[in-house]
């Protein structure tokens, strides 16, 4: 078998089992990226030589390392399926040693950048109460992008404090304190003009991911932060506080809806001053007389 036709069944499999859209289209993107110059070549092709030599054509593109691990990832997936339906006979990708991914911690935003990024939305006559709304909901519960612009009224539970959100993971539940849901009320009933069900609408259309992201970023320049704001970091800084208010790792991992703790904490950035005073907090020297 040809190993784009391998990777088509790959593919096809993710779909029945389930995965989501964004994951069938993440592995498309990167194999057939990767394995461009050898789709048409058998699958006994696929060997370790094929190997080193696809992610060598990657490493000459000078990517960052995070995206070197991304193709590492889907490669040894693919691979792994392979052997397990019997188109290969050994996994090419075994024994391999995983690229090396340097982390940098992501800057979060400070109070003083929340508030001048408030200060721009409310000059904003026009749309004033949902981007007052989107802001508050982001840095107070973390949702991610694509769960916001795809809640509906009926998954709010006014009574309860409680959104029921769908995305990137499926189907779950976000706790929502009192002042969100007020400043949710108010934009639902002052400033939501619309007939379909969503929440967040512009011209009586679903607010997509990318136009939230776009408001974002045009948001976080009018603010004059010097760093592209997006959702992804609104999410961050959710967490970081969250973590620097309430440090309990296994709360935060629900909120965000989390397989393991771990990536929990990928998201967490915390100050060098929040460091330090949970030392001095935390020290066995403290009030020590000399």
């Amino acid at each position: 078998m040809q190993i784009a036709f391998a990777l088509q069944e790959f593919l096809a499999e993710h779909i029945v089992r389930g995965s989501q859209p964004k994951t069938v289209r993440y592995y498309k993107s990167m194999l057939e990226l990767l394995l461009r110059p050898y789709l048409h070549e058998d699958m006994a092709q696929l060997n370790t030589f094929t190997v080193n030599k696809a992610m060598q054509a990657v490493v000459e593109r000078n990517v960052s390392t995070a995206t070197l691990a991304s193709y590492d990832r889907a490669l040894r997936s693919f691979t792994a399926w392979a052997v397990g339906v019997e188109l290969l006979s050994k996994d090419p990708m075994a024994g391999r040693k995983r690229p090396k991914v340097r982390t940098e911690p992501k800057k979060v935003l400070t109070a003083q950048e929340i508030q001048s990024m408030f200060d721009v939305v409310k000059a904003d006559k026009r749309h004033k109460e949902r981007n007052i709304a989107i802001l508050w909901l982001l840095l107070s519960t973390g949702i991610r992008a694509g769960e916001l612009c795809n809640l509906t009224l009926s998954d709010i539970d006014w009574n309860n404090g409680i959104l029921t959100v769908r995305g990137k993971t499926g189907h779950g539940t976000v706790p929502v304190d009192r002042r969100t849901l007020q400043v949710l009320r108010r934009y639902v009933t002052h400033g939501r003009k619309a007939t379909i069900p969503h929440v967040f609408v512009f011209a009586n259309r679903p607010l997509t991911q990318n136009s939230l992201t776009h408001l974002l970023h045009r948001t976080g320049k009018k603010a004059g932060i010097q760093r592209r704001v997006g959702p992804h970091l609104l999410r961050h800084t959710f967490s970081t506080n969250f973590m620097e208010t309430n440090p309990d790792p296994f709360a935060l991992k629900r909120i965000l809806r989390h397989s393991t703790l771990s990536t929990s904490m990928q998201y967490v950035h915390n100050s060098t001053a929040s460091i330090r005073n949970k030392m001095e907090e935390s020290s066995l020297l403290r009030g020590l007389r000399l």
